[in-house]
């Protein structure tokens, strides 16, 4: 068994890129896949997400680093287990700059995880440095899910994110690297009556999510179906460091992120077969 290995990119702050990954992590663990999730960035809002103080544990940093092994970094946390972040991954660009290996040193340290888990989840920066480029070659197959809102900006961030996707795949190709962009997830989405895509309240988000789903056509991906609306219960979770489903409250985040990991699932399944 090979994990199957997903990673939550974003070049623009304020997409829900963490919490995407967080609820991801649960929805997973919450399945029965054993799952881990692991925290790229310097600003370690997916380990305080999942109630871990990333100045107490050695986590990311250290392993790449060398100074501890990645089995041994690990934390269990509620429903999955968490490769904590670090602050001093905000050094690791410009350390790593020097390294041969800097592209490769992640996926060489986490490859005996690979093999345990059913998903290794990876929350990246919002900027593509070493450690975005890194995480995209973390396994011989990853799948890049890429949280957006519905704005001008947020389309941009996406245009961005797909592009240099696209040219890390293109750049590396010959190390047989399969980068597949599994889709686009619309976050903050305030909505009207109804849960269907027609019920957006916003005329600018509704010409957003048309030119998100253009974008997604032309670049052989899609717009999930399910969004992740605005709701008071998804600041509730982040600020109580809350499971979903092993806490009551928070029936809309679960059932939202319910159907987003079902759909990745199959997109996943889909994609396996037809490489098969």
């Amino acid at each position: 068994m090979v994990a199957n290995t997903v990673i939550t990119m974003a070049e623009k702050g304020g997409s829900s890129k963490t919490t995407l990954c967080v609820l991801l992590a649960q929805a997973l663990g919450d399945a029965g896949y054993k799952t881990c999730a692991g925290d790229l960035d310097g600003q370690c809002n997916l380990t305080t997400a999942a109630g871990v103080n990333a100045d107490e544990h050695k986590g990311i940093y250290e392993v790449l680093k060398k100074e501890v092994e990645v089995a041994d970094a690990i934390v269990p946390v509620d429903g999955y287990d968490l490769l904590p972040g670090s602050k001093l991954m905000k050094n690791w660009e410009s350390e790593a700059s020097g390294l041969k290996d800097r592209d490769f040193r992640l996926r060489n340290v986490v490859q005996d995880i690979n093999d345990y888990y059913d998903f290794v989840l990876f929350d990246t920066p919002p900027f593509f440095g070493v450690s975005t480029t890194s995480s995209l070659f973390t396994n011989s197959k990853v799948f890049v899910l890429i949280p957006t809102t519905p704005d001008k900006f947020g389309v941009e961030g996406v245009k961005d994110t797909i592009e240099d996707i696209e040219a890390v795949q293109e750049g590396f190709s010959f190390f047989g690297i399969d980068i597949v962009i599994a889709g686009i997830v619309i976050t903050q989405v305030d909505k009207g009556p109804g849960f269907s895509k027609k019920s957006i309240k916003q005329v600018k988000a509704r010409e957003a999510v048309a030119t998100l789903e253009k974008i997604a056509e032309e670049h052989n991906t899609k717009v999930f179906e399910q969004y992740l609306f605005n709701n008071k219960q998804y600041k509730d979770m982040i600020a109580n460091q809350a499971n979903v489903f092993t806490n009551s409250g928070y029936s809309i985040p679960q059932k939202q992120i319910t159907n987003v990991m079902n759909e990745l699932i199959k997109t996943i399944g889909e994609h396996n077969a037809e490489k098969a």
